[in-house]
């Protein structure tokens, strides 16, 4: 039996949300690609416990490199990519498939009446929202939750987090169409907040930046 779309679900580090998250995940798309991206925790084992195909990178390469390895394996044109952390509802899987029929890349947009969003993330977005502007108009440039056809995004090769961003300049110097659709998150989801995890966050941000001025500029 054949589905038509594949989901990808980039993993690292989330063993303690991720049972949860596949459990809830298996409700609603039967053909799951898991890639561990060198996880420490036993990430890929849970995977594994759980039914899933998982695809394991002996060492941590980044979520774009997650990603592109996914999309590599993948057996179908339409792609689904969502986080493993249990952030976002696969509920509304259903969304990414009915638009993208009409589209090249799907973005979820978390940016609506009654969102808490943490502080730092809300800045992020608003000020790379504003630098993506000239390349195109879009919400939400860091959501994770997106899908793709797969054949017009082959050329991608950022492994870190620019990957996201490289998808929509991708888009725009190919000419391809670009929707998005409303999606609900959850920050209740445990993370680590050490001092070590804050710095990480402001030089993944910075980097962020500079990769979007670099591209848009």
């Amino acid at each position: 039996m054949s589905y038509l779309y594949t989901v990808v679900v980039p993993v690292y580090n989330e063993a303690e949300n991720l049972q949860k998250f596949l459990t809830t995940l298996k409700k609603y798309t039967k053909e799951i690609l898991i890639v561990d991206d060198g996880s420490t925790d036993g990430s890929a084992e849970v995977a594994k416990s759980a039914g899933m195909h998982v695809i394991r990178h002996d060492s941590n390469m980044g979520k774009g490199a997650a990603v592109i390895t996914g999309m590599k394996a993948a057996k179908n044109e339409d792609i689904i990519l969502i986080d493993g952390d249990g952030q976002f509802s696969p509920a509304e899987i259903p969304l990414f498939v009915k638009k993208l029929k009409e589209c090249d890349l799907v973005l979820g947009n978390r940016f609506h009446e009654g969102l808490d969003m943490p502080f730092y993330r809300l800045v992020a977005n608003k000020l790379l929202k504003f630098l993506l502007s000239r390349a195109l108009d879009v919400n939400d440039p860091l959501i994770g939750f997106r899908a793709l056809k797969r054949s017009k995004f082959l050329k991608l090769h950022e492994n870190g987090f620019e990957h996201d961003l490289e998808m929509i300049f991708l888009a725009r110097e190919e000419g391809l169409k670009v929707s998005e659709v409303p999606v609900s998150v959850s920050y209740k989801i445990k993370k680590s907040s050490s001092l070590s995890g804050v710095i990480k966050k402001i030089f993944y941000y910075a980097k962020l930046l500079y990769y979007a001025l670099r591209r848009a500029y």
